[in-house]
C-alpha cells in the first residue's frame, strides 16, 4: 500500500499514466464550454429561442446513436485508430461553435459534436480496462473520476473568467473558447495516435489470433444485454445516474429553492461542496477501496444516498442557516457515494464484459449513465409542482434504497473473482497485452438470482469518463 495518496500514479503502467495526462487536458477543455452553449447560441449570438433547444436535442439524439456505433466499431479495430477518429471527430464539432451564427451551422455542429463525443468516454474507459493488473484497472478508474472532476471544475473557472472579462468582443470570446476546447480535442488524438502501441488486428483487443476470431459467432448489443448480471448492473449505473448526477443541478436545487429553503448563496456552496467532496474522496480512498467487494461498495453508496436525500428532505422544510448546513451535509453524502460508486461498477462490468464485447459494454455504460442524467431533470420537471417536491425528494429517497438492496443482493450472485478481485491478478496475455475477461459463462447458473431493475428509456448522450458535454452534466 502506498503512504501517499498520489503515489499510486507511480505504479501504473506508462500507458495508463499517458491516457490519465491525455484526459486531464481534455477535461480542462471541455470545462472552458460547460455552463455556455445556452447562453452563447441565445444571448451571444442572438439566434432564436428555439435553436439552443433544437441544438442540445439533436446533440443529444445523435450521441446515443453514435455511441452504440463506436461501441461496435471499438470491438473490430484497433483502439489506437478508434481513439484518434473519436478525438478528431469530437473536436471538429466543438470547433464547429465557433462559427454558429445560424440554425444551420449550429444544427451541423450538434451532428458531428454528438457524434464524436458519443465515443471518448467508451474509448478511454476501454484503454484504461487494458491494464496489467487489477489493482491497476480499478485505481485507474479512481483517479480518472478524480482527474475528470477536477480539471472540469478548473476549466469553468477559467472559461468563466475569459467570457466575462477576456480581450475582445462577446462572440470573440466565446467563439476562442469553443477553439480552444476542440484543439484540446486534437491534441489529444494526436498525443493518442503517437503514444499508443500499434495493435494489429490479428493480435488486437480481442487478444485472440485472426484465425481463432473468425471463428467465433459475431456478437452485438443483443447478446451483451442477454447476460443478465451485465443487464441489471447497467439498469442499477442508470438508477444511480438519475439518483446523483440527474437530480443534483435539477431536482434539488428546485426543490430546496421553491419555498426559499436556501437562497442562492447557500446553493452555490452546495455546489462547491459536491466538487471538492467528489475529488477528495477519490485521492483519499481511491486505493483502499479497492479492498472492499464492490456489492459492498453499491450497498453502501445506496445507503449513503438513501441518508443524504432524507437531509435533503429536511433542509427543504427549514430555513437560513439550518436549511443550508442540512442541505450541505445531504450533498456530502450524496457526493461520498458518487466518487464510489461510478469506478467501481465501470471495473466490474469491465471484469464482467468478455473481451471482445468490452467496447459494446463500454458503450451502454456511457448510455446508462446518460439516460440517468437527462431522465433526472425530465422527472423533476414533472414532479416539483406537486406538493412542492415532497414526491420527488421521497421517490428518491426509496430508489437510494433500492440500489442498497441490489448491492446486498449482489454480494450471493457476484463471482468471487469480481466482486473482489486478486490485486495481483494480471489478467493479461504476456505476448499481446491485452486484458482478459471474466467468464461470465461461469456464473450464468446464478445469475437467474439477480434483482430486476427498472431500465429508464430514451437513452441520452453524456458520456461519463469523458469531456462533459454542455450544459447538461459535468460528470464523467
Amino acid at each position: 500500500m502506498s503512504a501517499h495518496p498520489f503515489a499510486v500514479v507511480r505504479e501504473f503502467s506508462p500507458r495508463t499514466r499517458a491516457v490519465l495526462a491525455v484526459n486531464a487536458v481534455n477535461s480542462f477543455g471541455g470545462g472552458l464550454v460547460l455552463p455556455f452553449l445556452w447562453i452563447y447560441l441565445g444571448e451571444v449570438r442572438g439566434l432564436a429561442a428555439w435553436i439552443p433547444a433544437a441544438t442540445l436535442a439533436v446533440q443529444a439524439t445523435t450521441a446515443v446513436f453514435g455511441g452504440l456505433a463506436w461501441g461496435a466499431v471499438l470491438d473490430r479495430l484497433a483502439p489506437r485508430s478508434v481513439v484518434t477518429l473519436v478525438m478528431c471527430v469530437a473536436g471538429a464539432g466543438t470547433g464547429l461553435y465557433a462559427f454558429a451564427s445560424s440554425a444551420a451551422t449550429a444544427l451541423t455542429a450538434a451532428v458531428v459534436y454528438g457524434l464524436g463525443i458519443s465515443g471518448v468516454g467508451t474509448v478511454l474507459r476501454f484503454l484504461y480496462a487494458g491494464a496489467a493488473t487489477a489493482r491497476e484497472r480499478g485505481l485507474a478508474f479512481s483517479a480518472d473520476y478524480a482527474v475528470f472532476n477536477a480539471m472540469t471544475g478548473l476549466g469553468v473557472l477559467a472559461g468563466g473568467l475569459v467570457a466575462a472579462s477576456g480581450p475582445g468582443s462577446d462572440v470573440g470570446r466565446f467563439a476562442a473558447l469553443y477553439l480552444a476546447d476542440g484543439c484540446t480535442f486534437l491534441a489529444a488524438g494526436a498525443a493518442f495516435f503517437l503514444l499508443l502501441p500499434r495493435l494489429d488486428r490479428a493480435t488486437g483487443p480481442s487478444g485472440t489470433s485472426a484465425e481463432a476470431g473468425t471463428a467465433r459467432r459475431p456478437v452485438g448489443y443483443r447478446e451483451v444485454l442477454g447476460q443478465r448480471t451485465i443487464a441489471v448492473l447497467l439498469a442499477t449505473l442508470t438508477l444511480c445516474s438519475l439518483v446523483s448526477y440527474g437530480q443534483l443541478r435539477s431536482g434539488l436545487p428546485g426543490y430546496l429553492t421553491a419555498g426559499g429553503a436556501v437562497g442562492p448563496e447557500g446553493l452555490s456552496g452546495t455546489f462547491a461542496v459536491n466538487i471538492v467532496v467528489a475529488v477528495l474522496t477519490q485521492v483519499l480512498l481511491g486505493e483502499r477501496i479497492q479492498r472492499i467487494r464492490r456489492s459492498t461498495v453499491l450497498a453502501t453508496t445506496g445507503a449513503l444516498w438513501t441518508a443524504a436525500w432524507a437531509l435533503v428532505l429536511v433542509a427543504g422544510q427549514q430555513h437560513g442557516i439550518a436549511a443550508t448546513v442540512t442541505a450541505m451535509a445531504g450533498v456530502l453524502l450524496l457526493s461520498v457515494g458518487e466518487a464510489l460508486v461510478f469506478p467501481v461498477i465501470t471495473g466490474l462490468l469491465n471484469d464482467l464484459a468478455e473481451e471482445r464485447t468490452r467496447g459494446r459494454v463500454n458503450a451502454m455504460l456511457s448510455v446508462a449513465v446518460s439516460t440517468g442524467s437527462v431522465a433526472g431533470p425530465l422527472l423533476a420537471g414533472a414532479t416539483l409542482p406537486l406538493a412542492d417536491g415532497l414526491p420527488l425528494v421521497v421517490s428518491l429517497v426509496a430508489v437510494s434504497a433500492a440500489v442498497a438492496l441490489v448491492g446486498t443482493v449482489f454480494r450471493g450472485v457476484l463471482p468471487s473473482a469480481a466482486d473482489l478481485p486478486d490485486p495481483a491478478d494480471t489478467g493479461t496475455d504476456a505476448e499481446d497485452g491485452t486484458s482478459e475477461s471474466v467468464d461470465t459463462t461461469a456464473a450464468a447458473p446464478v445469475d437467474t438470482q439477480a434483482p430486476t431493475a427498472p431500465v429508464v428509456a430514451d437513452p441520452a448522450p453524456v458520456p461519463p469518463g469523458g469531456k462533459a458535454s454542455a450544459p447538461v452534466t459535468a460528470a464523467p
